[in-house]
């Protein structure tokens, strides 16, 4: 499943999503963002600045191509790496919000269209199990399952809760999670518990919305919906970004802001760190690449396509040599 796929449910295109991108980061909005920043003791080059700006006002560069261009740049020896290195972050960090906001301003609109997916629903309950394998970083394959009542794996097996809080630093609660070792995926893989009972298996290649590393990007963990339902779902993904947090009145709003990260205090008031897993850009999986994802997701999506006697592609344009190169 690709982007396609969650577009009746209100999830952007490629070129939705770059619309979407462009009309809010103008260049004059970007170089009005980087006088703010460096006022603020940080900010990037001018040089660096308008190599983004060129490629925002290409009308033939989607998102993906943006990233990709501030890729090769951080890329080549230059004193200017860490300043694209930083612009990329914040890019993909931009592309996560506009997802996010699509999903939490939008409960009802999801619930409502859910029924064309339906679907799926029935290949759940006949198969032992479905396999779905995504490139999607949205919540709707979650959605489909908490809505229906569908069994949900996702090959984390671990399970812990992180505390949630607000900007004076007062508990709220927890936060229920599912963990994985990056040992365990480095060794042995996902740890997926049904292989033989109805349900829904699924691997987000790309990272998801509700996946982060931590522990210094050692290990993975996966938000548990809080509730019942696409509520439940949702409830989850917002306490994630709105309350787990470091509270501190040094930082704009009163918590500690890490560019595409999540700084929040842990049981000891300790400055803990979950980074976002979405994968976008030019050199997704290349050997010679670092990613926040572990490669071995890769490696898991090749052994379970094994597994399946069909395989149906929904909403996939065959852009991502890595995923060809498994598929073909």
């Amino acid at each position: 499943m690709a982007q396609g796929a969650s577009f009746e449910s209100g999830m952007p295109l490629v070129w939705d999503l770059t619309a979407e991108i462009k009309a809010w980061l103008t260049p004059e909005k970007l170089r009005e963002l980087n006088t703010g920043w460096r006022a603020q003791g940080t900010g990037n080059p001018d040089a660096v600045i308008e190599s983004l700006v060129a490629s925002l006002l290409d009308p033939a560069m989607h998102y993906e191509n943006l990233l990709g261009n501030l890729e090769v740049q951080f890329k080549r020896p230059s004193n200017l790496r860490q300043a694209y290195y930083g612009l990329y972050g914040w890019l993909v960090e931009l592309a996560y919000h506009l997802l996010y906001f699509r999903h939490v301003q939008n409960e009802t609109f999801i619930i409502r269209t859910l029924r064309y997916l339906e679907g799926i629903v029935g290949l759940a309950r006949e198969n032992t199990p479905l396999w779905i394998f995504s490139l999607n970083h949205d919540l709707i394959v979650e959605c489909i399952a908490a809505h229906y009542g569908l069994r949900l794996d996702c090959g984390f097996s671990g399970t812990n809760a992180l505390p949630l809080g607000d900007e004076r630093g007062l508990r709220l609660g927890e936060l229920p999670v599912q963990s994985l070792g990056g040992d365990r995926i480095n060794a042995s893989g996902l740890d997926f518990t049904n292989l033989t009972e109805p349900g829904i298996n699924l691997i987000k290649i790309h990272g998801a919305l509700d996946v982060f590393t931590v522990n210094e990007g050692r290990d993975l963990i996966k938000l548990v919906p809080t509730g019942s339902g696409v509520r439940g779902v949702l409830q989850s993904l917002r306490a994630a970004n709105e309350n787990l947090l470091y509270a501190d009145p040094r930082f704009l709003g009163g918590k500690a802001k890490i560019i595409n990260e999540i700084a929040y205090a842990d049981e000891a008031g300790i400055m803990q760190f979950m980074r976002r897993t979405l994968l976008a850009g030019a050199f997704k999986f290349d050997q010679y690449s670092t990613q926040v994802l572990p490669h071995a997701f890769l490696k898991q999506f090749q052994d379970y396509l094994l597994r399946v006697s069909r395989l149906v592609c929904i909403g996939y344009g065959c852009g991502d040599a890595h995923i060809n190169c498994v598929t073909g």
